[in-house]
């Protein structure tokens, strides 16, 4: 099971690096950051890392609009984005210690707002930041008992191939925590390295 998840991952990340190789037959007229009033829709994956022994494949479908496009303070040309991200992550290593045990964990993470900086070029960095709600069945761990509140925050780039679709990559620092709702409430902090693709829908 854990080796199909490994190979799916593979192929995804390498369908994603030939899509950026194949860009340069893209047209030149392209976007350098999302449009002002832009939906779109996407997905990301890629690998997790944590440091109690616990590494998961994360896969985050994300929807997001873009609100705002000029410039904010002493920053360059950006745009800021509000979105959602319903996610799902497979655990594919687990701590090695006596009743500890972990599979799966899911959730929302609600609001995530993106800030795209502008550089007049097909590549646009980015950072990020959410809140969200999950919920595990890691035993052992002093998480509580599944309910968790997590928030993160990260960075990346994307590169855009056409009018409506980039590709992106980038690392998130993740902390989940049960507000002290619980007895246990040790914490989890993770390290999560994701690739994945955006679809801008066309614009009337």
């Amino acid at each position: 099971m854990k080796q199909r998840i490994l190979q799916s991952l593979l192929g995804f990340l390498v369908g994603t690096l030939m899509c950026g190789v194949m860009s340069v037959w893209a047209q030149d007229a392209v976007p350098t950051a999302p449009q002002e009033g832009s939906w779109n829709v996407g997905v990301r994956s890629g690998y997790s890392v944590s440091q109690r022994s616990i590494d998961t494949v994360p896969v985050n479908l994300h929807l997001g609009y873009t609100f705002f496009k000029g410039k904010l303070w002493i920053l360059p040309e950006s745009t800021l984005e509000i979105g959602i991200e319903p996610f799902f992550s497979p655990v594919t290593a687990e701590s090695s210690v006596p009743g500890r045990s972990a599979s799966i964990e899911a959730g929302l993470m609600l609001p995530v707002l993106t800030h795209h900086f502008d550089l007049g070029y097909r590549v646009s960095p980015y950072i990020e930041g959410g809140l969200g709600i999950l919920y595990h069945d890691f035993q052992g761990y002093k998480l509580g008992d599944g309910f968790n509140f997590t928030e993160m925050a990260g960075a990346g780039l994307s590169y855009f191939l056409d009018n409506n679709l980039s590709i992106n990559v980038g690392y998130r620092f993740r902390h989940s925590s049960n507000a002290s709702l619980y007895d246990d409430n040790k914490g989890l902090n993770s390290h999560s390295f994701l690739a994945g693709f955006s679809y801008f829908l066309p614009q009337n």
